[in-house]
């Protein structure tokens, strides 16, 4: 290989790594301000289950139990309206992680998916039962 084709291959792959660390990177997840979140603050594991459902995940480690559930915004959503039909917006959604400490609801938390759309009506969603 010659050295400009030795710069150029280290360029576009130093490129490359920047674009994916970039890429990976999330914003913080929303652990309060919306009402099913709050809701679910104190309940134990079977009343989550039970308005909730079995979520996708579930991990258990001494007293803290974590579930971790998806929800997907309906494609109607994904369309927007405008004067010469629809056009396509952002495919979004939600996951929620709820925290347990000694079988009690301790933190529930919302990681929207992209990090740039406001998901959090998909993450309500999944606790619209939830509600006492």
């Amino acid at each position: 290989m010659q050295t400009a084709d030795v710069r150029l291959y280290t360029g576009l792959l130093s490129l490359l790594i920047t674009g994916f660390v970039l890429g990976c990177q999330t914003s913080p997840p929303v652990t309060e301000g919306y009402p099913h979140q709050q809701a679910l603050q104190g309940k134990t594991l079977q009343q989550v289950l039970a308005c909730a459902g079995h979520p996708l995940q579930k991990r258990e480690n001494g007293p803290v139990t974590i579930l971790r559930y998806y929800r997907e915004a309906p494609l109607l959503e994904e369309s927007m309206v405008s004067s010469k039909g629809s056009r396509p917006t952002v495919h979004h959604g939600c996951w929620a992680t709820v925290v347990l400490q000694d079988q009690r609801v301790d933190q529930v938390r919302y990681h929207f998916v992209p990090s740039s759309v406001d998901a959090s009506n998909d993450c309500e969603e999944i606790f619209a039962n939830c509600q006492e």
